[in-house]
């Protein structure tokens, strides 16, 4: 015999797992700090064109996976600059940096490294870094280690 409750027992079912899996997907995605700023060119003008940010792959401070990837952020009237990144802070592996790449309408290029707080919003000026400094993976060059002598070099050279 036909049951009339059969049908919407099965809605209800296939309702429940639609929300369970909206739910695990919104829990994967890391929380997002935006960068909110005005890029200007040298000469103190508001500048146009385009970034191309990049990243290598990382775990937040908070253990959660991001996958390496690429961004282009076109600039916005006046150099508005508004952009969305997992922060990178306290990661794993230590030293990650968004590589940013500006190439302005101008024919300006230049590169940057940014180190993103969890704090939000932020500005360029805050999550600027430097390879090779405090909190990063390996120490800047000096001349003391690249003038030292290298240990176990033949004697015969």
């Amino acid at each position: 015999m036909f049951d009339a409750r059969r049908p919407l027992g099965r809605l209800f079912c296939l309702l429940l797992l639609v929300l369970a899996a909206l739910q695990v997907s919104q829990a994967q995605n890391p929380a997002t700090t935006t960068i909110n700023d005005i890029v200007y060119r040298a000469d103190g003008t508001p500048a146009g064109g385009t970034l191309l940010i990049s990243w290598p792959v990382f775990n937040t401070a908070g253990g959660q996976a991001v996958a390496a990837g690429t961004k282009s952020v076109t600039l916005g009237t006046g150099g508005a600059l508004a952009v969305a990144l997992v922060p990178n802070t306290g990661a794993t592996p230590s030293g990650t940096f968004y590589t940013v790449v500006y190439q302005l309408n101008d024919g300006t290029v230049k590169t940057e490294y940014w180190v993103v707080p969890t704090t939000s919003p932020t500005t360029i000026a805050a999550v600027r870094a430097t390879p090779g400094s405090a909190g990063s993976a390996s120490p800047p060059a000096t001349a003391s280690t690249t003038s030292a002598p290298i240990i176990g070099r033949p004697r015969n050279c």
